[in-house]
């Protein structure tokens, strides 16, 4: 990761208490986010957005909408949300169905090659986060990061 943007929209509902990428190493980066709910959130739609650097940044494999909610209830019918969802997971604490309230945390979250299950090229990325409740816009995140395919010889010797 190279950059991230917090934008919160909605400050009667949301509070940004964190928003850092911090080096860990020269080639591993850790992200920090905390918000903090200002009342109980009964709805949660979240719209995700890859989008890869050619001249300017475009949309790449993933342009989709999800309710957060029923997905945390079934965790089906979500194929890329859920891909998103296992980088994360042992990340954060929202990791339950609706309603929402106190602090989202995703803690130290360091992306790996291990845990990335979408087989994108090598390249430079946006994710784009839009989080909705009653159809109101309410959080942004932004995340730029560079992506590099694993080399043959890498893979041979993992195997071996």
């Amino acid at each position: 990761m190279t950059k991230m943007e917090c934008t919160i929209v909605d400050k009667t509902l949301l509070r940004l208490n964190v928003c850092r990428l911090k080096a860990v190493k020269r080639d591993i980066t850790e992200a920090t986010v905390r918000l903090h709910l200002l009342r109980q959130v009964n709805n949660c739609v979240l719209h995700a957005e890859l989008l890869r650097k050619y001249n300017s940044y475009q949309p790449f494999f993933i342009n989709k909408t999800y309710d957060a909610c029923e997905f945390m209830k079934s965790r089906k019918n979500a194929v890329y949300f859920d891909i998103l969802f296992k980088l994360i997971e042992k990340y954060t604490n929202a990791n339950h169905t609706c309603p929402y309230d106190g602090e989202f945390i995703v803690d130290r979250f360091r992306p790996l090659h291990s845990n990335m299950m979408l087989p994108i090229p090598t390249g430079e990325y946006l994710i784009k986060f839009f989080f909705y409740t009653s159809n109101n816009l309410i959080a942004k995140l932004l995340v730029w990061f560079g992506f590099k395919e694993p080399e043959k010889w890498e893979e041979k010797r993992r195997e071996g």
